[in-house]
């Protein structure tokens, strides 16, 4: 049986890639839209841990290489590190309501764009590993950092979503 958690994430990740890959065209700036599903797997990850945050990563990365023109499995890749990588700090964190969504999916997306660029590099896929180093690199870590807390108050909401109550053990 699935966990409420992962299935709460997979299909917030599900329709956050639908959402991005046909209404966020018209809310671009400079050509540029938010990586919705970046910011809701810092969301998900860094509350509800690795392993949710690397399931949940895989799928959200799927959904995306198979809406767009990357190479199957590009997006998952990324997306699975990152939700691994904020799984760690689970518990580790306290999550303000706006300057640390804005700092931790501000450095997700630099995490991101890095990651881009190491496997456009062993792959030999020029053309996204040459966006580096442009100004929609800028852009898009400003949009997603700026979204940040309103995406998080929004699915701070969601029951399943909320942090692990911590127990005592004696």
């Amino acid at each position: 049986m699935i966990k409420r958690e992962y299935l709460t994430s997979i299909l917030l990740l599900s329709f956050a890639a639908i959402l991005q890959s046909t209404l966020f065209r018209y809310i671009t700036i400079w050509n540029v839209k938010p990586d919705l599903v970046l910011i809701i797997l810092v969301f998900v990850a860094s509350r509800r841990g690795s392993m949710v945050g690397q399931v949940t990563g895989f799928w959200g990365g799927f959904v995306e290489d198979l809406l767009s023109t990357a190479p199957l499995g590009f997006n998952a890749l990324i997306k699975t590190l990152i939700g691994y990588i904020y799984g760690i700090i689970e518990d580790r964190i306290v999550i303000d309501p706006i300057i640390l969504p804005v700092l931790i999916v501000g450095i997700a997306t630099i995490i991101k764009y890095l990651f881009v660029a190491v496997i456009s590099a062993i792959f030999s896929i020029e053309s996204i590993g040459a966006v580096l180093v442009s100004s929609r690199f800028l852009v898009e870590i400003l949009y997603n950092s700026l979204s940040a807390p309103f995406v998080f108050a929004l699915l701070s909401l969601i029951k399943s979503l909320k942090p692990r109550e911590k127990t005592l053990s004696l």
